[in-house]
């Protein structure tokens, strides 16, 4: 009789349960500096970064901030020893990161271009020098592809903007001029990295914002355009790469932006995915670690902001109807002590190895277990709090959603 009010559940409740898929923002704690906007943001390991940038006081800097997740908190790091600056680029080759190019004031007519670049080795908190990029340069994209860094476009100075590609070498500390962007001059644009390709677009040449996307593949030096962000036109947007998809979101198209896209490159395709919950803004730096994005900081309509916000993106390219198909019902949820889960028999037909998994807010496995086509849940002790499930199989993540326990 209770397998059967289960199977009355997953049949009829489906759609409400299945709906309710991650693809969540969650506010962490403050970012560890001042609020700012313009910032770099990467990750290297199970720690992020956020640094440079501009102030609520038009002031520029130079500060960098480390964050671990495990612990929810941020601690100051070696400051960059170049000149303080905003709209830097950054990569990560390695266990290294790479920040460089910018301008030294809040005001462009009162600043400075840079073409410095330097290496950042969190192992030792130190800078170390390298070769200067080609051209002093701003608001540029940089991003990196099986171990070499690039970057694209940029504000050379008012009016003049570039097209250029450059590739960066940390074997030989050497740039390279490689196949010039194909969407023309323009600055403010974006960049995220799927695989052994990457992805630009967006941005302005100040006479009109666009929304194109470029594919470019290092191996054969080649682009190709792909398709448009299904959104605004729009320049200064936040950018990370997830489980093999791309994200686009926020940014300015006049105004400031707070939706979110995720691209998918085997079908060429955008997903609309959850407006982030921190409100409409520009210029928010971003990083990965494990299965979820973080965004800091950016300037909104109240001014720069400090505010800091965890990205759970499962369900990624899956349709409503999809997810009624492909379902897990895990009931009663929230749980006190034990909650039944049912798998949809298709996927026990078509799946094999199913794993049911458990992760707690900071992106940590908790529990797994052998997935059936009904089994108990025991929470053997895990303390109170959200969790996010997972169903995977041998090849794949097939669903996710919320587990509360109380």
């Amino acid at each position: 009789m209770k397998r059967l009010f289960l199977l009355s559940v997953f049949l009829l409740l489906g759609a409400a349960v299945f709906g309710q898929g991650a693809n969540v923002w969650m506010k962490k704690t403050a970012f560890g500096g001042s609020k700012r906007s313009r910032g770099v943001g990467f990750s290297i390991g199970s720690r992020g970064y956020i640094g440079m940038g501009e102030d609520t006081a038009d002031v520029v800097l130079n500060d960098l901030w480390e964050y671990d997740p495990g612990t929810d908190s941020w601690i100051q790091k070696a400051s960059l020893p170049g000149a303080p600056r905003r709209d830097a680029v950054s990569f990560v080759i390695g266990n290294k990161a790479y920040v460089g190019t910018g301008i030294d004031a809040a005001e462009s007519f009162n600043g400075n271009t840079l073409n410095d670049f330097w290496e950042y080795d969190p192992t030792t908190n130190a800078w170390t020098a390298r070769a200067n990029y080609p051209a002093a340069i701003y608001f540029a994209t940089g991003f990196a592809v099986s171990g070499k860094g690039y970057v694209c476009c940029g504000k050379i100075f008012s009016s003049n903007y570039s097209q250029q590609l450059w590739e960066y070498n940390p074997t030989t500390n050497s740039w390279l001029s490689r196949a010039p962007f194909p969407g023309g001059t323009r600055y403010g644009l974006c960049s995220f990295v799927i695989g052994t390709n990457a992805y630009v677009g967006m941005g302005t040449d100040e006479n009109a914002f666009t929304k194109d996307l470029w594919q470019y593949t290092p191996a054969t030096n080649t682009w190709a355009q792909r398709a448009n962000l299904p959104a605004s036109e729009r320049f200064a947007v936040t950018t990370f790469t997830l489980s093999g998809y791309g994200y686009v979101g926020l940014g300015t198209d006049g105004g400031y932006k707070d939706d979110f896209y995720a691209y998918d490159p085997s079908s060429n395709t955008w997903y609309v995915r959850s407006s982030f919950d921190g409100g409409p803004r520009r210029s928010a730096p971003s990083f990965t670690i494990g299965n979820f994005a973080y965004v800091a900081t950016g300037k909104g309509f109240t001014g720069s902001r400090r505010d800091f916000w965890m990205y759970v993106p499962w369900y990624v390219g899956v349709e409503e109807h999809e997810l009624q198909e492909k379902g897990i019902v895990v009931y009663p949820n929230p749980v006190q002590e034990k909650c039944d889960v049912l798998i949809d028999p298709e996927i026990l037909q078509n799946e094999k190895n199913l794993r049911f998994q458990l992760f707690d807010m900071n992106g940590r496995l908790v529990h797994e277990e052998k997935a059936d086509a009904s089994f108990e849940f025991m929470r053997n002790g895990l303390p109170a709090g959200t969790y996010i499930f997972r169903l995977v199989s041998e090849t794949r993540m097939i669903n996710s959603g919320k587990l509360q326990l109380i």
